[in-house]
């Protein structure tokens, strides 16, 4: 048998069996190089010495489809060490993806929604607020009350805009019993209604209203003067 022949034969017989082994879902090389070494001997034991193209095309059809019935009667060979076959494979990628947390979020009512946007404004009144004696811890349960059922953004700028009312009230009434207090001037009196009427959010509030404390704080100390009660309508004790 010539080269030419011989190449012929390697030829087609690998692209047969890759073919038998690709419509069954085998691609592990190991495992077709043994069905490939089968389907040569099957064809060179039925091969003439001196065959020719047409009679080995012929001898290679019949050897293919006997090794199709073999392949699909047979359990097959046992993979090279390392290799996995189309089940394990798969069943590794279950378990990997197992393996990795898969973070979904909690799909939240709109009554929840609102509520844990409602949160931060609940804290500020509770806390903050009741600090700064701006209200009282009964008055904060008020506020909280009123709070439920709006949509938060909206209930916010109600919110605000009372208490701007109750800050304004405690400020006007501080500088009237004390002349002015830190802020003598008109000038300065104006800026600070203008301060007042800029907040926009309850957190602004807070931090004006914790400013503006500490600016009472410090013409208390200044003046020795004490100051007992609520943020700015307190009872005025002078120090002895």
């Amino acid at each position: 048998m010539d080269k030419q022949m011989e190449k012929l034969i390697e030829v087609n017989i690998s692209g047969r069996v890759f073919a038998i082994c690709q419509s069954r879902g085998l691609s592990d090389p190991t495992l077709m190089g043994h069905y490939g070494g089968i389907l040569r001997q099957a064809v060179m034991a039925n091969l003439p010495e001196q065959a020719n193209p047409e009679e080995f095309n012929r001898v290679l059809e019949q050897q293919a489809a006997w090794l199709e019935v073999e392949i699909d009667q047979r359990p097959l060979p046992a993979p090279s060490p390392g290799s996995k076959t189309p089940a394990q494979a798969d069943t590794q990628a279950d378990s990997q993806k197992r393996e990795k947390p898969i973070y979904i979020p909690k799909a939240m009512s709109m009554p929840e929604r609102l509520a844990a946007q409602r949160e931060g404004m609940e804290k500020l009144l509770e806390n903050d607020c009741v600090t700064l004696k701006l209200i009282t811890p009964a008055q904060a349960k008020q506020f909280k009350r009123r709070l439920l059922g709006k949509e938060p953004q909206k209930a916010e700028q109600e919110l605000v805009a009372e208490l701007r009312g109750i800050l304004h009230e405690q400020v006007r009434k501080f500088i009237r019993k004390h002349k002015g207090g830190p802020w003598a001037s008109a000038t300065l009196q104006h800026e600070l209604r203008m301060d007042i009427v800029a907040t926009r959010s309850l957190r602004s509030l807070v931090t004006l209203a914790r400013e503006l404390l500490l600016e009472r704080d410090e013409w208390i100390k200044q003046n020795r003067i004490s100051l007992t009660g609520r943020l700015f309508g307190g009872r005025i004790r002078f120090s002895k």
